[in-house]
């Protein structure tokens, strides 16, 4: 874990990881971070350079590590940057020593993690569609954490989602309604009214008595 407090970093308890460890620890940032920022941790070793975006958890930003990312062993000199809009700005620089491992390829990975990090969230939130919240607001998923959440997007007029009118139905004020029929007529598809199908058959009946 990694300390922030007035842009400058500390390296805290260090990170507790080794050279190609998957998905078993994480990189943590924690303190009382400005709003509004995108923070992304800039790692350097053994001359090569890795991006990796950080979103929020508890107590400040992280992510948790992947193999890609601590497939080089030694000193990783690491340092913080923050955007909003086109402001960046960069914190000092920490080292933190990673042990090898004996296992793996020991390179760093052709595209930044922060690349295959935004391709991982895009394929979640394909996956995940918009849906219509009860308040009359779009929710959106959120990858951090896993949930639906209400948006400030309002839903189209109505409340919820655009329709068509199939056949055999009809909207009276906001009331959408079976189209029916008064009356058995030849070549109408609609459906009759239950008083239509007792004024058809009592005429029948009477139909029949005089026969």
């Amino acid at each position: 874990m990694l300390r922030f407090e007035g842009w400058r970093l500390e390296a805290g308890d260090g990170l507790d990881a080794r050279q190609h460890d998957n998905l078993s620890r994480s990189l943590t940032v924690a303190g009382e971070l400005p709003a509004g920022w995108s923070w992304t941790m800039l790692v350097q070793c053994q001359g090569k350079l890795n991006l990796i975006a950080l979103s929020p958890v508890e107590g400040g930003v992280g992510t948790v590590l992947t193999e890609d990312m601590l497939s080089l062993s030694g000193y990783y000199t690491m340092q913080l940057r923050g955007t909003q809009g086109e402001m960046v700005r960069h914190t000092n620089t920490v080292q933190l020593f990673v042990p090898a491992s004996l296992s793996g390829s020991g390179t760093w990975p052709t595209v930044p993690s922060e690349f295959a990090q935004a391709e991982e969230r895009i394929a979640s939130l394909n996956s995940h569609p918009p849906k219509t919240g009860a308040d009359g607001y779009w929710l959106l998923y959120n990858p951090d954490t896993g949930a639906y959440e209400e948006s400030d997007i309002p839903l189209p007029d109505g409340g919820g989602m655009g329709y068509e009118i199939g056949s055999g139905l009809k909207v009276t004020g906001n009331i959408l309604e079976v189209d029916t029929a008064e009356a058995a007529e030849q070549d109408n598809t609609r459906p009759i009214t239950s008083a239509a199908v007792y004024t058809t058959v009592g005429n029948i009946e009477i139909l029949l008595g005089t026969i």
